[in-house]
């Protein structure tokens, strides 16, 4: 496959050239509205945490699980009750259903510093942490969409940082951001022909393994061994050593955990009704949480969505097709099969979102650089940007419907990916109308 082109710099936008639309207008009072609205989510959350009143999350979980390991009862790190013992221990307030522990072992290693803390300071010191990678995510991004002009940049930037998953994913004291920048950072390094390392960054993202799927899967088509390799050879230990440090049957009880985790609901507090799949719209719209309501319809929607994906990744491994768009149809795929997605996750989005932002704005053809086509990337974004904060609203107030605009994202990775001008007109698709991953030991 083709390999990577140097970018040219981008050049401004001149000010003179920058004519508003109704649309780009329309786009920017939504978002402007989400924005603000955002911003005053994100400081009542810091001002509960200062005052003591922070209500739980999944925080509280690797809070107690660091106490857990640290303390020598890691044997104990995946039963529930013991969880709920310490939780209500630790914790300076009260609260309704417990927060159960589903990470691997290694996690709950690196979360044992911060359980010496007391809680408010805890969860504090692990927002300000998340909040500075998120800064060196954006930073990453920058350099990546160099050859992008600055005012559709920009505009992606801000709309991935200023976002309700990535906002989340810091207010609540996630691990998605984590993910995040494995599975970045595993791309990148495939794009430099870096295979082992590609697999190695590979391996942090799994503090939350199903989120990879997508990626082995694709990895598997491609007859990638060395990147596969690497990834095992570093992940396997990362999972297995810590936990039998920990305890020998720590392994097992997360497994047991993990089985029987899609159909709670009753004791643990999993937000069954404001998930971000095809399970979140199912419970909201019927008011009931049993497996069999919404398992089927997922599974279904995981069957196409693996269906559309495969002819894309042999077309890609043999040459004939975007190895890119393979990539982001891998990082989107554990989106629409988990059966345990929350909005933080979405954040994943956003590494096909930029995929694509470059693709758009090749530097080395003509007319992909017009200024119709910034303010129309411009627009696109704002409108994503606010179309998430709402469906967001939708589904804490009633109804998830966010499942469906991850279901709309994914098509438009594999039937919208950006081509060239000429491409467009003929209808076909050529590696070379975007930068392609160069596959070792690929055929073509």
């Amino acid at each position: 496959m083709a390999r990577i082109r140097a970018a040219a710099p981008a050049r401004p936008l001149a000010p003179e050239s920058i004519s508003l639309r109704p649309t780009l207008i329309g786009a920017g009072v939504l978002a402007a509205f989400a924005l603000l609205a955002t911003i005053v989510l994100v400081a009542f959350a810091i001002v509960h945490v200062i005052g003591g009143g922070y209500g739980t999350n999944d925080f509280i979980a690797f809070y107690a699980a660091g106490e857990l390991v640290r303390t020598g009862h890691g044997d104990q790190l995946y039963n529930i009750h013991v969880q709920e013992l310490v939780e209500r221990l630790r914790y300076p307030g009260g609260f309704g259903d417990t927060y159960a522990y589903v990470l691997p072992v290694f996690a709950a290693w690196i979360f044992a510093p911060f359980s010496k803390m007391p809680f408010a300071p805890a969860v504090l010191t692990w927002m300000l942490l998340q909040a500075m990678l998120l800064v060196a995510l954006v930073r990453g991004l920058s350099h990546h969409l160099a050859s992008v002009p600055p005012l559709p940049r920009w505009a992606f930037l801000a709309v991935f940082a200023l976002s309700m998953p990535a906002v989340s994913s810091i207010i609540v004291g996630e691990v998605d951001l984590i993910v995040f920048a494995g599975i970045l950072l595993a791309y990148l390094l495939m794009r430099g022909d870096r295979q082992e390392l590609a697999g190695a960054a590979l391996s942090i993202a799994l503090f939350k393994p199903h989120l990879v799927i997508g990626i082995v899967l694709m990895l598997l088509v491609w007859r990638q061994w060395r990147t596969l390799l690497a990834f095992a050879a570093t992940g396997g230990p990362l999972l297995v050593l810590p936990a039998l440090l920990t305890s020998p049957g720590t392994l097992a009880a997360n497994a047991r955990l993990l089985a029987h985790f899609p159909a709670s609901g009753q004791h643990l507090s999993i937000d069954e009704s404001t998930m971000s799949n095809w399970r979140g719209f199912v419970v909201s719209a019927t008011g009931h949480g049993s497996v069999w309501l919404w398992l089927p319809g997922l599974a279904i929607i995981a069957a196409v969505a693996v269906a559309i994906a495969m002819p894309r990744w042999r077309g890609a491994a043999a040459g004939g097709r975007p190895a890119d768009q393979s990539y982001a149809l891998a990082v989107m795929l554990p989106l629409l099969m988990s059966p345990h997605l929350h909005t933080q996750s979405l954040v994943l989005m956003f590494i096909p979102g930029a995929i694509a932002l470059r693709g758009m704005f090749r530097p080395d053809v003509a007319g992909m650089r017009s200024v119709e086509r910034q303010l129309d990337a411009v627009s696109a974004m704002l409108l994503l940007y606010s179309a998430i904060f709402v469906l967001w609203v939708i589904g804490i107030s009633g109804i998830a419907l966010m499942g469906f605009l991850v279901m709309l994202i994914y098509w438009l990775c594999a039937y919208r990916w950006p081509r060239e001008p000429a491409d467009i007109e003929l209808g076909v698709v050529r590696t070379r109308t975007f930068d392609a991953l160069p596959l070792s030991g690929a055929p073509g």
